[in-house]
């Protein structure tokens, strides 16, 4: 399996028979990124444009689009590439071998100016590795962590919309183990980046005293 990320929070997985799951690549993408890739399905967390652009799904060409019920209807009469498919909260899917194993709402918080009535965060098992997809989480929320072993975990650190560099840290705390940590929707204030990786270095530390 081969994760790329982009910009905010924008992912390519890729699995090891070659099959392409896009995860809310939106407009903070550059669309000549994109240029020579496709991928084969596309989950999209909510309605918010640096998660859900139109123009970035047609350039990506999936041939499935999974879409919550508020991006649906924000569509109209626009159409997309490929076949869409709705997805809730609570559903449990399986998509050519990737399991969606929770698709579970989160807190986007009181600063977003477009509140979006449903907010999606994702688990996923992909090629036996469980990857943890937080979305844009700004009060600790969703599925109970507690239990809860991740290969990959996928957390916002940017701050205002979303958890700051030690909000993040402190939520990663709750899980039973996280592997690989991949920071994520800190475009607007990269400052944040080090200073995640800063706290998250401190708690390597303090887990080998």
């Amino acid at each position: 399996m081969k994760i790329t990320k982009y910009e905010q929070s924008g992912f390519i997985i890729e699995t090891d028979n070659g099959y392409k799951l896009a995860i809310d690549i939106g407009a903070y993408t550059p669309i000549e990124k994109l240029n020579n890739i496709s991928v084969d399905v596309m989950l999209v967390s909510h309605i918010h444009g640096d998660h859900f652009s139109l123009l970035h799904i047609d350039k990506l060409s999936p041939k499935k689009i999974y879409l919550n019920k508020e991006c649906i209807d924000m569509l109209g009469d626009k159409t997309l590439p490929g076949e869409i498919i709705k997805i809730k909260v609570g559903d449990i899917i399986d998509i050519n071998g990737i399991k969606v194993l929770a698709i579970f709402n989160v807190d986007h918080g009181p600063n977003t100016k477009v509140r979006p009535i449903e907010n999606m965060g994702f688990l996923l098992e992909i090629d036996n590795k469980k990857i943890y997809f937080a979305g844009d989480m700004f009060y600790s929320s969703g599925i109970d962590t507690a239990g809860l072993e991740v290969d990959y975990a996928l957390i916002p650190i940017g701050g205002f919309y979303t958890f700051g560099p030690e909000e993040a840290v402190s939520f990663l705390k709750q899980f039973k183990s996280a592997g690989e940590v991949i920071p994520m929707h800190y475009e607007k204030t990269p400052e944040t980046k080090k200073e995640f990786e800063k706290e998250v270095e401190k708690i390597k530390v303090e887990s080998m005293v």
